[in-house]
């Protein structure tokens, strides 16, 4: 299984250019899998732009971008876990690109990847499985830490991943939630009770309250900011990319946090997410806010990265 897909590159940091793209998925448990649509995820592509890793690979330009994807296979390799042309699929990882490094490279008309990258649906894929990587990120990431309905939780911004954990923390009972949001219409499309526009709004009556921090943002000086709000040892949960860790030990110390960071997300969360997805007690209809045809991608990202109303941008490629 060799070709050319068209696919979204950055040829270098700053640029984005739709063209053909050199593939190889010629292992036996290799597939190919015809897009039907994928997001945009904006702190990550933002960070990948600019020229800033997010993990420790090194980024080599050209790349393809696009970690969320919703598809159907249309080639399997014999030895494909049991997946054949015709199942639908989410893909969250093109890995046999050959005209182009991957950074996920799910963005393109046809993913050349293993069977180990997707997660099969089992029937027509609708939009909300859109939001399965996405919702499998929380589950991981909350593992990491314990709270129950009576915690007091504060979460630091309500974008796409902020607002899924205020989600998912209601579908778990946990009403005492709070949040720090620039954009208004975020907070209201949460679940979160007392709402700031930013961390110094909140008065010192909310010194001392918060068992767990929540930060979703990717700016790490938050933490510094937040930390009068946080009990004494109370928990930081980093849930945004971060190029570098420099907060002052300082400020922090004398309420010693105890902070966890969140990255790794398996195929067993990923399961765990299709099923709560299937269960509908998820409120998903308003993460999608942009859907646009792959001919306007450039609109897209625009959107995605720099309008306050943008929750989960969709590129359509059928």
């Amino acid at each position: 299984m060799k070709g050319e897909a068209t696919a979204i590159v950055l040829p270098k940091a700053n640029k984005l250019k739709l063209q053909p793209v050199g593939y190889d998925a010629g292992k036996p448990g290799d597939l190919l899998v015809k897009t039907i649509a994928s997001t945009i995820t904006p702190g990550l592509d933002r960070l990948l732009l600019t020229n800033k890793p997010v993990s420790h690979r090194v980024i080599e330009y050209p790349i393809i971008t696009g970690s969320e994807s919703i598809g159907q296979v249309v080639e399997a390799g014999p030895d494909a876990r049991g997946l054949q042309a015709g199942d639908f699929v989410y893909a969250f990882l093109g890995d046999r690109w050959s005209g182009a490094k991957p950074y996920y490279g799910c963005h393109a008309e046809l993913i050349p990847t293993s069977a180990c990258n997707v997660l099969p649906l089992g029937r027509q894929p609708i939009h909300r499985d859109l939001l399965t990587g996405l919702v499998a990120y929380v589950i991981s990431a909350l593992e990491k830490v314990s709270f129950d309905t009576s915690s007091r939780i504060l979460i630091l911004g309500l974008g796409s991943v902020g607002l899924m954990v205020s989600e998912f923390l209601r579908n778990k009972g946990c009403m005492l939630v709070d949040a720090v949001e620039t954009f208004g219409i975020r907070g209201q499309l949460s679940h979160a009770g007392n709402i700031a526009f930013e961390i110094g709004d909140f008065t010192p009556e909310f010194n001392n309250r918060y068992d767990l921090v929540i930060e979703t943002t990717g700016r790490i000086l938050m933490i510094e900011k937040s930390i009068r709000l946080l009990k004494p040892r109370a928990k930081v949960l980093l849930m945004g990319n971060y190029e570098v860790m420099a907060y002052d030990y300082r400020l922090i110390q004398h309420k010693e946090p105890a902070i966890f960071c969140s990255s790794i997300t398996t195929l067993t969360h990923l399961k765990e997410a299709n099923t709560l997805l299937d269960s509908e007690m998820l409120d998903t209809e308003k993460f999608f806010t942009n859907v646009f045809p792959v001919s306007q991608y450039e609109l897209a990202y625009r959107i995605a990265l720099d309008s306050k109303e943008a929750i989960k941008t969709v590129i359509s490629w059928v």
